[in-house]
């Protein structure tokens, strides 16, 4: 980077290029490349990690874990590697930083998908989103295995961990509370496939979550104005139908789709929907597929 700062990539498929934003805060970019690989027809996709995540450098200061810092850590990426507007594409906690770095930087973004994120942890009111983790986690509750997956996932959630391995042990048993059908064939090699492969910057994902997360960022990302598809699982527990109506409310034009019956990763669950979804939006939004 101009910095002198190291910045650790990888790129898939031809074509237009595209920046994929991975969730976390903290997880490694290499967990998108089943995701990308859905686009790689049609894009150059450029998986990277962000500060601190695999080989890619720390920021200088804590502060720079937060929002400001990764949308200049992205621009400067974008610029570093020669690139014009991009298609940007958020999963999670990532589609916050696509969509805040699309009101940003507007002529870094020619297009912005958002798939199962948010606008930030005050965005939505408590109540409303509490009912709507219970709705998803009544389908579920009766699974053998969901006393555990919930133990790791507030344990998470508590920060109570101090390792990167800790934090990967702690987190594993939850991943099947991301799926609406956990046990399907598909969901199970997603899942054997995220837990072989789980990292994590565990220091990004506390200091988010200490100074960053209780925020609203619904008037930063009200300037967005590129063409705009926001995506929701039906039965996302984490950022749902609540957390992306939010989101996709305040972006003028912004298309919003849910998809019936899959979690917090519908790509995974319903490939061809998803597929068809962002294939039609594209050809809508000039772009073709």
């Amino acid at each position: 980077m101009a910095d002198g700062s190291a910045v650790e990539w990888e790129a898939i498929g031809a074509g237009e290029p595209l920046l994929w934003i991975e969730g976390g805060p903290g997880f490694w970019a290499h967990y998108g490349r089943p995701d990308v690989a859905l686009f790689a027809d049609h894009f150059l996709c450029h998986l990277v990690n962000a500060p601190g995540c695999g080989r890619t450098s720390p920021p200088p200061t804590l502060d720079d874990y937060g929002l400001d810092g990764h949308i200049r850590f992205f621009e400067s990426f974008r610029q570093m590697a020669g690139l014009g507007p991009l298609t940007v594409v958020g999963h999670s906690w990532g589609g916050l930083v696509a969509a805040a770095y699309a009101a940003t930087v507007p002529g870094a973004v020619a297009r912005l998908i958002v798939i199962d994120g948010y606008a930030g942890g005050d965005s939505v009111p408590p109540k409303v989103a509490d009912a709507e983790r219970e709705r998803a986690f009544e389908r579920i509750r009766d699974r053998p295995w969901f006393a555990a997956a919930i133990a790791g996932f507030e344990r998470t959630m508590a920060l109570d961990h101090t390792t990167e391995e800790e934090e990967v042990a702690t987190f594993n048993p939850a991943w099947p509370l991301y799926f609406a059908d956990p046990e399907s064939e598909r969901s199970r090699g997603h899942i054997e496939r995220l837990v072989r492969e789980h990292r994590s910057n565990v220091v990004v994902g506390r200091v988010w979550n200490e100074r960053f997360e209780a925020e609203d960022h619904r008037a930063t990302i009200a300037r967005v104005r590129c063409p705009t598809l926001v995506i929701a699982g039906e039965h996302d527990f984490i950022c749902g139908p609540a957390w992306n109506r939010a989101l996709a409310d305040v972006i003028a034009g912004a298309a919003y789709v849910e998809i019936p019956g899959v979690g917090h990763i519908p790509e995974y669950e319903d490939p061809e929907t998803f597929r068809r979804v962002v294939a039609d939006w594209l050809a809508a939004a000039g772009a073709g597929a």
